[in-house]
């Protein structure tokens, strides 16, 4: 499935498209050096390897977003959280496509691909001092404050999370 939104094209990465493979990769290792030390993360260069999963069906979805040179600027996965909720994780829009709706739009596609894969809840977490943009657009979303729902003991010391749901 490809879906037009504000001149990006929004499709599914499928195992089998070692391009689009190769681009969300390469997104995924953006978003990893953009994310700094925030949050410590351990288990990013193993997913970023593993690749689509654990993103891919039937219990998820990798998002990438193209402009319309082709180019690959943005990206959002779907995953099992529970056999009935989700998690939207690693949302990332590259700086030269921000400010123009496409991680609203990347957002919106990744729901519309939850509730199509019989999710009736959505989780996520934001760094809200680093991510305000994110923050509003999560909550313009429908998505509101929910206690902690994962360990991330691993996030260094002084940073504040924000756990977000949202029903589908």
């Amino acid at each position: 499935m490809i879906r037009v939104v504000n001149r990006s094209f929004i499709s599914v990465v499928e195992r089998t498209d070692p391009v689009a493979l190769d681009d969300a990769r390469q997104l995924f290792e953006e978003y990893g050096e953009w994310l700094g030390d925030l949050v410590g993360t351990t288990t990013l260069p193993a997913e970023t390897a593993s690749l689509p999963a654990p993103y891919e069906s039937p219990s998820g979805v990798l998002l990438l977003a193209r402009n319309e040179s082709g180019a690959a600027v943005g990206i959002v996965g779907i995953r099992e959280h529970t056999g009935t909720a989700c998690e939207i994780k690693r949302l990332f829009v590259r700086e030269e496509a921000r400010g123009h709706g496409l991680g609203r739009s990347l957002a919106r596609a990744g729901l519309d691909h939850a509730r199509a894969l019989g999710y009736s809840e959505c989780y996520l977490t934001s760094l809200p001092e680093s991510m305000p943009g994110a923050l509003r657009m999560y909550r313009a979303l429908g998505f509101t404050d929910t206690d902690p729902f994962r360990d991330f003991s691993q996030v260094r010391e002084g940073v504040r999370l924000v756990f977000m749901r949202r029903s589908l």
